[in-house]
């Protein structure tokens, strides 16, 4: 692979690189990609502290770093670091550091850290799925989709076992919007959408069924079910709870219908700008994971999407949870 070298960002308060490198991930990235993308090669960005790779560990950081960090992920929308060391309990105590986590209790869910969802297609020996989402290729999302309450908007993935042949694409979502028109800004903001929680939206549960076992991730209750709302509508652009920037709030696989002042309009074409207008090049970035890797995004700023996991096992742990543990003041 070539290497380019590209100083002169920010991070944390210090100067970083971005290592770009290009050319053949796999043809069976490149292929599923440029539909997405619309590139001829893919752009992989390697966050450094002057011109090393950010490998200090986070479970080391004060909570003056830790404030910085959120302040930086909420600026960009991500951050990334790299060769963590953390166990189960050292990675939930980390992130409740910086916000409360959200847990549950499903298949997915140790049942001694149900803060931890295991990210994997890996499969017992009755061949039912260990972890959420599988193999599967993901469409673009982000956590809490359709839900009117949402607190836990810090989405984390820590990488256990990695698969190379993989790429996450991340978007930003208040770029897109900041570089719009005025006139589209204000006409955008007058736009309700209407969405539907469907469980088959992000990736196909019918490839995790089994002959006599319906696919695992049956079991995990949507939005509407989990929450108790009446999942219907809401503003295309939002605002963000911390830095106030607006967004725009665009949740692909799950939009069904769109209002302007409150007549329908056409969803469809709606769906088609904003395509054009936010899957460019400008706003994304893309993160093949190592081994050790961390990676946090901020689900209002953002949403992502995943190529499907080729050739072996990939596994991450994720985690969700908020700000309310850093001071801002």
């Amino acid at each position: 692979m070539n290497f380019m070298l590209n100083y002169g960002r920010r991070y944390l308060g210090r100067s970083i690189c971005f290592i770009m490198y290009s050319g053949e991930v796999t043809y069976s990235l490149w292929t599923n990609y440029t539909q997405y993308i619309g590139d001829r090669r893919y752009t992989l960005w390697t966050e450094c502290y002057g011109g090393q790779r950010l490998t200090t560990q986070i479970l080391n950081f004060s909570d003056e770093q830790l404030k910085d960090l959120a302040e930086e992920l909420i600026a960009k929308g991500h951050v990334i670091l790299y060769d963590q060391v953390m166990t189960m309990d050292q990675y939930v105590e980390v992130c409740n550091r910086i916000g409360n986590c959200e847990y549950y209790n499903y298949f997915m869910n140790p049942p001694e850290r149900p803060e931890i969802s295991f990210v994997s297609g890996e499969r017992d020996e009755n061949g039912k799925v260990l972890g959420v989402f599988g193999d599967s290729e993901l469409q673009w999302h982000a956590n809490g989709v359709a839900r009117h309450k949402f607190d836990q908007i810090i989405v984390s993935l820590y990488c256990v076992e990695e698969c190379i042949d993989t790429v996450l694409s991340i978007c930003n979502q208040c770029d897109a919007f900041a570089e719009l028109s005025e006139r589209d800004k204000e006409r955008f903001r007058k736009i309700d959408i209407q969405l539907d929680d469907k469980k088959d939206a992000i990736y196909k549960m019918s490839d995790h069924d089994l002959p006599d076992h319906p696919a695992r991730e049956r079991e995990i209750k949507t939005g509407a079910e989990f929450y108790k709302e009446d999942i219907d509508r809401r503003p295309l652009v939002g605002k963000h709870p911390i830095d106030g920037r607006e967004y725009l709030y665009f949740m692909v696989p799950y939009i069904v219908g769109a209002f302007e002042n409150g007549e329908r309009i056409n969803h469809e074409a709606l769906y088609e700008e904003l395509w054009e207008k936010l899957f460019n090049s400008r706003n994304m970035k893309h993160h093949v994971f190592r081994k050790g890797d961390l990676l946090l995004m901020d689900q209002l700023h953002t949403t992502h999407r995943r190529s499907p996991v080729k050739r072996k096992i990939r596994k991450l742990w994720r985690c969700a949870f908020d700000y309310s543990n850093i001071d801002f003041t």
